[in-house]
């Protein structure tokens, strides 16, 4: 279901504001530690309901943006309108915020700490408010952190995945939603690898942007912005999109 809500929209920006006019069949959403997962993560509320937990779509698949030789300028305008902000709600005037992509028809990805423990979960994308309604696959924050999700929203396209590994030293460019400011892009380099398949970069990662898309030159994903030391930091990490079991959603 769309909902128009420019006055939770403004309120979200704020980082205080009341809980959204939901319909009443989303009160017993539940948050991805609870929810039913498929294959290898469906390890989790085994007697939930499949009519309450799988969706699927019979849809064609979303078409992925082309490459080619761009400005980040030129990239930012065809890979924007595949990046949105998520929104978790903990409780009442308690929400958690972040930012996410497609990179499937109607399928997203975000940092599983953006959601974890919320009572019901929505992307926003301008000024409506999508929900997500199942969660296809997880690794908690410890671990990988990212969930892969279903949404209502059927988008038209979805991001390239690169297909080689990225380089020290190589510049890439991130698009999150830093303190609430929707998709707002920033640049660095990667500055090394570390343990947990972890992107060490000096690109502004700052809280809102959790779960956004890190690129390379070429507009392709190269991970997923996960954690940094600080407002304005320049040592911050995101997760090796290659450590996702991407594939078998793409065309989902």
């Amino acid at each position: 279901m769309r909902i128009l809500c420019g006055f939770l929209l403004v309120s979200l920006v704020l980082f205080s504001c009341k809980r959204p006019n939901r319909n009443p069949r989303n009160n017993n959403v539940k948050s991805p530690a609870q929810r039913e997962y498929r294959g290898e993560d469906r390890d989790i509320n085994q007697n939930a309901n499949p009519s309450n937990t799988s969706i699927k779509s019979t849809a064609e698949p979303a078409k992925s943006l082309p490459i080619g030789n761009k400005s980040v300028s030129e990239l930012f305008k065809e890979l924007n309108p595949a990046v949105f902000r998520v929104v978790g709600v903990l409780g009442e005037d308690q929400y958690s915020t972040g930012s996410g992509f497609f990179i499937g028809k109607g399928i997203g990805v975000t940092n599983f700490h953006v959601l974890e423990d919320s009572q019901e979960a929505f992307i926003l994308i301008g000024e409506e408010f999508y929900d997500i309604t199942n969660i296809l696959s997880k690794s908690f924050p410890q671990n990988l952190d990212y969930v892969i999700f279903e949404t209502e929203y059927a988008n038209a396209i979805s991001l390239p995945i690169a297909t080689k590994n990225p380089q020290v030293g190589e510049d890439v460019f991130a698009i999150g939603s830093p303190k609430g400011l929707s998709n707002s892009l920033t640049k660095g380099t990667i500055s090394g690898f570390r343990e947990n398949r972890r992107i060490q970069i000096d690109a502004t990662i700052d809280h809102g942007s959790s779960g956004g898309p890190l690129f390379n030159m070429k507009g392709e994903v190269i991970g997923i912005t996960t954690s940094g030391m600080g407002t304005g930091s320049e040592l911050n990490f995101a997760v090796d999109i290659q450590a996702l079991p991407y594939e078998k959603y793409i065309h989902y």
